[in-house]
C-alpha cells in the first residue's frame, strides 16, 4: 500500500550529553539510532530540528538553551512538529515535576514525547509506566548527587582543595595540592600590598590593568574581581568549601566547611585579618566617590550646613574652591563657597586641636559588620528568591497543580531555607569588640596623627591624602556664616 503525505509526521530530536559519565551511548550513536527510529516510524526530521545540549545537567530545564528553543518551537503558532524523539526519558528531564509540566504543555499542543529505548504501551498503564521510569530517573539522579556530595565533603574535611586553583596558583593534577604559579603569583601579592598601603579596590584594579596583568580568563580587572581574590582564605592556607551554590549565592554559614589546606600559603592568618579590616574600610568608602576619580582629597567629604548637600570642587587654576552643588542648581538659598587653601588650613588645624583635646568624639564601626555589607546584600537576594518560591508553591496549590501534602512538604522546605538565611543575616548584623574606651581613644588619636603626617607631606599625592582622610573622617559639615567646621570622625576596629 502506498504511503500518503498525510500519514507522515514531522519530528524533532533532542540529545543531551550528561555531565556525569554514566551515559552508555555517545551523542553520535544516539543520533543514528534516533534517526533510524524516525525513518521506521514515518517521521521526517529536518536538520534544523535536531537539538543538542552539551555537558549540561538535566535537573533544571531553564539551564538548557537547546531544550528551551525546542519547546518554544513546539509551542509556536506554526506548530511545525508532531513528535519529539529522545533516547531516554531521562535525556528529556530528570526532574519529574518539570517533566510533567513540559509534557503536559506539549500534549496541549498535540506534540508527543517518545523514548526510543523505553517503548510504552497505549492506555493508562503506559502513562503509569512512564511516571515510574521518570521517578526512577529522578531517584537515581538525587542518589548520585548525594554520593558525589558526600565524597567531596570528606575531601574538604581532609583539607584537599577542590576546583580550579585561584589566580597565582596552578593545579599539578593527580590529586596533588595546588602549587604557586610563577607567572601569576605576583598578582595576589600586589593586590595585598596595595590594599594594605591604603589603595582602594578600584585603584588596585587600575594599577593591575596598567601593568598588563589580566584575570585567568584574560579579561581586565575590576574592583569586584580584586575583592573576590582578596576575600579568598585560600591564600592564608585555609580551605573553604561549599561557600556558594551554582548560582553564586552564599550558602548558610553552618553548611560551609573551613579546614587547614595542604598547600603552601601566600600569607598568614594575621595578614588575612588585616586584609579583612581594609576591605571593610573599602566597603564604607565605596558608598562615596573613589578618590582617584575626584579632583581633591576633600572631594565628597564637605557638607553644606544649610541644606546637607555635598560641596563640589569648582573653579579655574587661579580660583579654586568648593561650593554647595545644590546652590549652583538653585536648590539651596545660601552660598557656601570657600577657597582651597582656607579649607585645607581649617581642616588641618581642626585635626591638630583634636590631638590636644582631653575628650574625643567618634563613631565606632565594626570591621566585621562593615565587611558583611556585600554578604548581607547577597543574603537579601536569597531571601527574596525564597519569598518568590513561596508565592509559586501557593499558586500551584490554589490552582490544584500540587496536592495539600505536596504543598506542605514544599512549604516546610522553604521555611527551613528561610530560617537559615535569616539566621545568617542576624549573625552578620551583630557587632562586638574587646577594646576598652581608653584603647579606642588611643587608637583614634594614632590614626589622626598618621593622617596629619600624610596631609602635611608635600610628596604625598591627593589620592594618598584622600584615602587616609576617608579612613579617619566620615564627613565634615562646613558653616559658611560662622566660618566653622564640625568634623565627624570614625574608628574602624
Amino acid at each position: 500500500m502506498k504511503e500518503t503525505l498525510s500519514e507522515r509526521k514531522t519530528g524533532a530530536i533532542y540529545i543531551r550529553v550528561s555531565t556525569d559519565k554514566q551515559e552508555e551511548l555517545s551523542p553520535d550513536a544516539q543520533l543514528r539510532l534516533l534517526m533510524d527510529y524516525a525513518k521506521t516510524n514515518h517521521t521526517d526530521i529536518p536538520m534544523e530540528y535536531i537539538f543538542q545540549d552539551n555537558g549540561i545537567s538535566g535537573r533544571k530545564a531553564d539551564k538548557r538553551p537547546a531544550f528551551q528553543q525546542m519547546i518554544a518551537l513546539a509551542k509556536s503558532k506554526e506548530h511545525p512538529i508532531d513528535t519529539i524523539i529522545v533516547w531516554k526519558f531521562s535525556r528529556f528531564a530528570r526532574n519529574q515535576e518539570e517533566s510533567i509540566v513540559y509534557k503536559s504543555l506539549l500534549k496541549k499542543n498535540n506534540v508527543d514525547v517518545v523514548s526510543v529505548s523505553e517503548p510504552l504501551i497505549d492506555g493508562p498503564f503506559g502513562s503509569l509506566i512512564e511516571r515510574i521510569i521518570e521517578w526512577m530517573d529522578e531517584y537515581y539522579s538525587i542518589r548520585l548527587s548525594g554520593e558525589v556530595m558526600r565524597g567531596m565533603t570528606q575531601n574538604a574535611l581532609r583539607g584537599h582543595y577542590q576546583g580550579d586553583a585561584p589566580i597565582g596558583y596552578q593545579s599539578p593534577g593527580n590529586k596533588k595540592p595546588p602549587e604557586k604559579d610563577p607567572k601569576t603569583i605576583q598578582i595576589p601579592i600586589m593586590m595585598k600590598d596595595l590594599l594594605l598601603s591604603g589603595s582602594s579596590l578600584l585603584q588596585i584594579a587600575r594599577k593591575l590593568n596598567e601593568q598588563g596583568y589580566r584575570t585567568k580568563h584574560g579579561n581586565l580587572w575590576d574592583a569586584r574581581g580584586v575583592r573576590y581574590v582578596l576575600e579568598n582564605p585560600f591564600y592564608a592556607g585555609i580551605s573553604r568549601w561549599n561557600y556558594t551554590d551554582r548560582g553564586r549565592q552564599l550558602k548558610p554559614a553552618d553548611e560551609v566547611i573551613y579546614t587547614k589546606g595542604n598547600w603552601e600559603p601566600l600569607w598568614d592568618k594575621a595578614t588575612l585579618e588585616e586584609i579583612k579590616k581594609h576591605l571593610a574600610m573599602n566597603m564604607r568608602k565605596a558608598k562615596s566617590r573613589d578618590v582617584s576619580t575626584a579632583k581633591h582629597w576633600l572631594s565628597g567629604q564637605l557638607i553644606c550646613s544649610s541644606c546637607g548637600g555635598t560641596l563640589a570642587y569648582s573653579g579655574t587654576k587661579n580660583s579654586r574652591g568648593f561650593q554647595c552643588w545644590k546652590y549652583t542648581k538653585g536648590f539651596c538659598n545660601e552660598s557656601h563657597y570657600i577657597g582651597i587653601h582656607p579649607i585645607e588650613k581649617m581642616v588641618i588645624e581642626y585635626l591638630e586641636s583634636i590631638l590636644h583635646s582631653p575628650a574625643i568624639v567618634y563613631t565606632v564601626i565594626s570591621s566585621a559588620s562593615a565587611d558583611a555589607d556585600s554578604k548581607l546584600a547577597d543574603l537579601e537576594k536569597q531571601l527574596q528568591k525564597v519569598e518568590n518560591k513561596e508565592k509559586r508553591i501557593k499558586a500551584a496549590y490554589l490552582n490544584e497543580i500540587d496536592s495539600l501534602e505536596e504543598y506542605k512538604a514544599n512549604k516546610a522546605a522553604l521555611l527551613k531555607e528561610r530560617a537559615a538565611i535569616e539566621k545568617n543575616i542576624k549573625l552578620l548584623t551583630i557587632s562586638n569588640t574587646d577594646m576598652s574606651k581608653e584603647e579606642m581613644d588611643k587608637k583614634m588619636k594614632q590614626n589622626i596623627s598618621a593622617l596629619l603626617t600624610v596631609l602635611q607631606d608635600d610628596s604625598a599625592d591627593y589620592v594618598q591624602k584622600g584615602n587616609m582622610m576617608r579612613n579617619v573622617v566620615d564627613h565634615i559639615v562646613f558653616d559658611r556664616e560662622n566660618t566653622s567646621l564640625d568634623m565627624f570622625l570614625k574608628l574602624v576596629i
